[in-house]
């Protein structure tokens, strides 16, 4: 197998989250993959089937009494959907001409809104996302499924606009960048899934407050700019950018300097995690409390599944088929930050998150809360 290149420096990632026993990822991962080979969306043995994406299901849930088995079977199913499908929309000569590409992320909103009736379509990955929105369906709670399908909603629209992007080498703003990683990143359907596995629910007021909608966009994005790190000799083998490239053309900058930038922005963001995380600690209830406080995994379980994926060790070229060897490498964890500082930075997609955290510690309260009297 060729290498890849460019190589990266590695450098470490401050993480403050704990490693934490997890659900049984080996049995997690099998049934995923055997649910995957039903539905015909790859073979036994095939390199889909070898990446472990039930491996990151699991590591990304820390365990709790009474997780759902079939809950935690949902989340790993749909792990493997996501990375499956990512890479079909490359592989797939009929999904690669624009117009073909957006009629078919209009057929996967379509059984999103009925699950009651089976597409007619023989494609595998909508007959298996037939089966995901079935069993989303089933589940007692109706509000939090919503949430589950409405962040899928948001990721096949977010994955749509990223494609465009990637094929017309539109490399955007380092502004634009976040706005459209967000989107295209998973995470608006991983965190919503957090109350499901665990057993517990967010009431509206909960889901709707500030720090909780900055937290649905905040997590996930330090795990993409994680991955942009880890997985950049694959997007680059593959013709695409990511944020190190975002970089370099915004600043002029060689690889190394995007990379320093990179693990910047991210510990900056990942200071912010902690300080939404240990306010709600102390100020929200116990269902927001814990909810804060889990989806941290989503940073920690990526970083520790990056370590042994194929999908990033063997990384397949989509577009060719062709496997690469990628550069043996461990991850070094940080006790401080590269960048711990409090105040924003100046890009507006992102700015105003830290705004809400400074009037809710002003207010020594949940923003959902009415501030103490005299304030």
């Amino acid at each position: 197998m060729p290498p890849l290149s460019p190589a990266i420096d590695k450098r470490p990632f401050y993480c403050p989250v704990p490693p934490a026993p997890h659900p049984p990822a080996d049995t997690l991962d099998a049934d995923s993959v055997r649910w995957m080979v039903d539905f015909g969306i790859c073979t036994p043995g095939s390199w889909i089937a070898q990446i472990n994406s039930g491996h990151v299901a699991a590591m990304m849930i820390p365990l709790h009494e009474g997780i759902p088995a079939q809950h935690m079977s949902l989340f790993s199913d749909v792990c493997y959907w996501t990375y499956a499908w990512d890479d079909a929309r490359d592989a797939r000569l009929d999904l690669r001409p624009p117009a073909a590409l957006t009629s078919h992320c209009h057929r996967l909103d379509r059984i999103l809104d009925h699950p009651e009736i089976r597409p007619h379509e023989s494609d595998p990955y909508c007959q298996a996302l037939w089966d995901l929105r079935r069993r989303l369906a089933e589940l007692a709670d109706t509000d939090q499924a919503i949430r589950v399908t409405d962040g899928l909603r948001r990721f096949f629209h977010g994955c749509h606009h990223w494609t465009r992007m990637q094929r017309l080498r539109a490399i955007p703003s380092l502004n634009d960048y976040l706005l459209a990683r967000s989107d295209d990143c998973a995470g608006s359907w991983m965190v919503p899934f957090y109350p499901l596995i665990g057993g517990y629910r967010l009431t509206p007021q909960e889901a709707a407050d500030p720090l909780t909608l900055i937290l649905n966009d905040l997590v996930p994005l330090v795990g993409a700019l994680d991955n942009d790190i880890v997985s950049y000799h694959r997007e680059a083998a593959m013709g695409e950018f990511n944020v190190l490239d975002v970089l370099r053309k915004e600043n002029g900058y060689s690889l190394p300097y995007a990379v320093t930038d990179a693990i910047a922005l991210r510990d900056r963001l990942m200071t912010l995690y902690v300080r939404i995380r240990d306010h709600l600690a102390r100020t929200a209830g116990p269902h927001l409390a814990r909810f804060a406080h889990d989806i941290g995994y989503i940073i920690r379980g990526h970083m520790e599944w990056a370590l042994e994926t194929n999908r990033y060790r063997t990384p397949q070229n989509a577009k060719t088929g062709t496997l690469h060897d990628a550069t043996a490498y461990t991850i070094d964890w940080s006790d401080r930050p590269a960048d711990d500082s409090p105040q924003p930075p100046q890009l507006p997609a992102i700015a105003w998150w830290w705004d809400h955290i400074r009037a809710a510690e002003a207010n020594g309260c949940s923003v959902q809360d009415p501030p103490p009297a005299g304030l």
